[in-house]
């Protein structure tokens, strides 16, 4: 992975090291400042989008940089390849299939966030894909846990999503405490899930892009996770008081 990073160009390393800056300092300012989004969003934050266009213009970009730099430069051999075809896939469904499973009374998502949003899935998508191009080939037991691991994030993610999805019935507008699968031991399974899933495609690639866009993750979803539990506990004065932000029994 060292030689991945020292080989790379200006460029590439360049965007690594701003996003591993930027991730530096989102980490402690969303555990003061709940990002706003979703059950967060409140004015001040200037223009909004509905939330199904702004999630297909959030998400589409990494879709599209990393299609553009592998057409380029193919994966470098058949588990790169593997891998490639699991990113594009599940921003295929991140940018196209999940905005439509939104409800049309979603909060809207502010322009700020979408621009940046865009900004750092560009870039992700792009260091992604050049890793990959370039990879070597992975330890066979390290590829096939990271493959497993991905597969069971993505899982994971999937089913909290759709118990959230699930708990609004068609002209509902409020919210209700989930009570179904691993959201009865923290607020953001689905948090959790992506964590995992994105641990497990780092575990499999093996790249300095991969590790960075963990950080990252980490960095954006584990302050979330926070404001999420805070929220059910002021809003809901019956919410299961065992319930953890992030990791089950532990935090």
């Amino acid at each position: 992975m060292i030689a991945l990073w020292q080989s790379g160009p200006e460029l590439y390393r360049a965007t690594l090291a701003l996003v591993s800056g930027v991730a530096l300092i989102t980490l402690p300012l969303l555990f003061f400042i709940s990002a706003p989004y979703g059950r967060h969003q409140r004015p001040g934050w200037g223009p909004t989008l509905s939330a199904r266009r702004g999630w297909t213009l959030m998400e589409a970009p990494a879709l599209i940089a990393f299609a553009v730099i592998a057409a380029a430069a193919a994966p470098a051999h058949g588990g790169a390849a593997i891998l490639a075809a699991l990113f594009l896939l599940h921003y295929t469904y991140r940018a196209l299939l999940f905005p439509r499973r939104l409800h049309r009374s979603a909060q809207p998502k502010p322009l700020l966030t979408v621009t940046l949003g865009a900004l750092f899935n560009s870039a992700n998508g792009a260091c992604i894909a050049f890793d990959l191009s370039r990879s070597i080939a992975p330890q066979p037991a390290w590829y096939a846990a990271g493959i497993i691991l991905f597969a069971f994030g993505a899982g994971l993610t999937h089913h909290a999503d759709s118990v959230l999805l699930a708990l609004r019935q068609p002209g509902e507008t409020g919210y209700k405490v989930p009570q179904a699968g691993l959201h009865r031991l923290v607020a953001a399974p689905n948090y959790l899930g992506e964590l995992l899933q994105w641990t497990g495609f780092a575990i499999a690639a093996a790249t300095p892009a991969a590790w960075v866009f963990v950080f990252f993750t980490v960095a954006n979803l584990a302050p979330r996770a926070r404001s999420h539990l805070l929220w059910y506990r002021q809003r809901f004065a019956d919410y299961p008081p065992q319930r953890r932000a992030l990791i089950p029994f532990i935090w």
